[in-house]
């Protein structure tokens, strides 16, 4: 007589048969993304403020997307990096994603963008505090001739406009905006081109209110973006533009950006 042991396993063997040899254990779990390389960008605190608190736009939104997103890590974000070797390490695929640049032609033709904006810029003009100049546009400061140099960070989207704008005589030599504040401040130019939110945090940061102003006039309008490496596999940019459009419908990316936005 067979022995129950025997018989039991007997009995397994006849089970899977009839049911067509299912699993009879649970399903293995997900296996979660590789980490995301990303980088922070040195000298803009608006984004990624290394040395205190609150810890910056860009930090706060991976922080939120890993909660949303189990499956997504980031890491890097506190290795700084200027924007030059951030889009050259974006090509290189020595970094997968970067929170965030403005879209340009020349971006555009090197890496990908996600079309969910983290947060919105407006593009103005910062003067001396008794320089009495009044200009509305581009134009009217290339109208005022050569002598009227226009400051600006090297490397950047802003460089980028005024060159294809064309007529200017620019002063992109330095990467810092304090420097380019100080450029400012002692005649180095008569502009300093930048976006708003920047300026007004920089100048408040330099205790330079006194000294430096920003003209009215807005610019333009720019959309602040996540940039991804072209080698990144299209279903891990699917669940990153999931997330991000998570928050965005939520007002959760507003939010974020409304506790560092200058007034």
């Amino acid at each position: 007589m067979p022995r129950l042991p025997a018989l039991a396993a007997a009995a397994v063997r006849i089970a899977c048969l009839g049911l067509g040899c299912m699993a009879m254990t649970s399903p293995a779990p997900a296996v979660a993304a590789a980490p995301l390389r990303t980088a922070a960008q040195d000298n803009n605190t608006i984004k990624f403020n290394l040395k205190g608190e609150p810890k910056g736009v860009c930090v706060e939104v991976f922080q939120a997307i890993e909660r949303i997103e189990p499956g997504l890590r980031f890491t890097g974000w506190n290795q700084p990096m200027s924007l030059p070797r951030v889009e050259s390490a974006l090509v290189e695929n020595q970094i997968d994603v970067f929170c965030g640049l403005i879209r340009t032609p020349a971006r555009e033709a090197k890496f990908s963008f996600i079309d969910v904006p983290v947060y919105t810029v407006r593009h103005r003009i910062a003067v001396r505090a008794d320089d009495d100049v009044q200009v509305r546009s581009l134009d009217d400061i290339r109208k005022l001739g050569p002598a009227n140099v226009v400051i600006v960070l090297k490397g950047t989207a802003h460089e980028e406009l005024l060159r294809r704008f064309g007529g200017l005589s620019l002063d992109a030599s330095a990467q810092n905006l304090d420097v380019n504040l100080r450029k400012l401040l002692h005649g180095r130019g008569r502009f300093l081109y930048h976006t708003e939110n920047a300026l007004l945090r920089y100048i408040e940061m330099e205790k330079l209110g006194g000294q430096i102003k920003l003209l009215p006039a807005v610019l333009k309008e720019d959309q602040i973006l996540f940039a991804v490496s072209r080698s990144l596999p299209a279903a891990t940019v699917d669940r990153l533009r999931n997330a991000l459009q998570h928050m965005a419908d939520r007002g959760e990316l507003k939010k974020i950006y409304a506790a560092y936005k200058e007034e």
